[in-house]
């Protein structure tokens, strides 16, 4: 029997999702924040998971990207939303969800959005066997050719960054995302806003960000204000497009010789009236 949880915060929606389910021959779990998600599949296996973006403790989004980079996702999944868009679902897709439904759902769509669900992760599992089992044979190979020469690593200490081609893809992708967004607010003081914009992402997308890769913006701005004035900053990147978030100084005009004449521009003004101040003087009074 096929074993399936779900995971939503409205109760309305579990009652009429798994007393659905349940006469289809589906045996139902249900869990209502994700909490509760994370406890399920923690001691208990399940087939598929219907998992809501928005609940009061978390967006299933994050919930499935956790999931994905800790390895922990071994059962399909199907994202639900009522107030969903084009860029959820890409990014659902995206992160190993198997489908992307809108709510409210139909029966129909529901029973088939399970069907092929179902069948998309089995064709999933036998490819992802066959790359196992044909690089487990190019392991070997490698192993009775010799051994292979290290790939280059650089450390560039001044963003507390080290590229290391040696490391694994996902490790080497946290650490570039967390020296990118530490890099850029202290270069923008700090300021979510010009974050935002100077990274391309939506607000929201961001804080989501940010709390994944376990930055404390409010830590880094108290620790910019209790720094000393005169210790040194992290070199700025050479960018034109963090160039214009900087702070234009006014040009000092430089100072005339002691011997030079000054003259004053006494153009345009009431003592020598030119142009449009002229012609109003020149009106009659009414």
């Amino acid at each position: 029997m096929t074993d399936i949880l779900i995971v939503d915060d409205e109760l309305g929606i579990r009652n009429i999702l798994s007393e659905i389910l349940g006469e289809q021959g589906y045996r139902v779990a249900t869990a209502a924040n994700v909490a509760e998600a994370k406890k399920a599949v923690t001691g208990r296996h399940y087939d598929l998971i219907l998992l809501d973006i928005w609940m009061p403790d978390g967006d299933g989004l994050t919930l499935l990207r956790e999931w994905k980079y800790s390895g922990a996702l071994t059962f399909p999944v199907i994202v639900m939303s009522g107030h969903g868009s084009l860029d959820h679902a890409k990014r659902a897709i995206e992160d190993g969800a198997i489908d992307f439904i809108e709510k409210p759902i139909s029966l129909k769509l529901l029973l088939s959005g399970i069907k092929n669900g179902l069948a998309k992760w089995s064709d999933r599992q036998k490819q992802l066997d066959e790359d196992r089992t044909r690089d487990r044979r190019m392991r070997r190979r490698a192993n009775n050719s010799g051994p292979r020469p290290a790939l280059p690593a650089f450390d560039i200490k001044e963003y507390g960054l080290t590229i290391d081609f040696n490391r694994p893809f996902r490790d080497m992708l946290y650490d570039f995302e967390r020296a990118y967004f530490r890099t850029v607010l202290k270069h923008l003081n700090h300021s979510m806003a010009d974050l935002a914009r100077h990274a391309g992402m939506e607000r929201t997308h961001l804080y989501r960000k940010i709390r994944m890769l376990g930055l404390d913006v409010e830590a880094m701005r108290e620790e910019a204000r209790q720094a000393p004035y005169n210790t040194p900053a992290v070199a700025k990147p050479n960018s034109s497009a963090l160039s214009n978030f900087e702070e234009t100084k006014p040009k000092e005009r430089p100072l005339a010789p002691e011997n030079a004449v000054v003259r004053l521009d006494m153009t345009n003004s009431i003592e020598f009236p030119t142009g449009s101040t002229l012609d109003n003087l020149r009106s009659p009074v009414k």
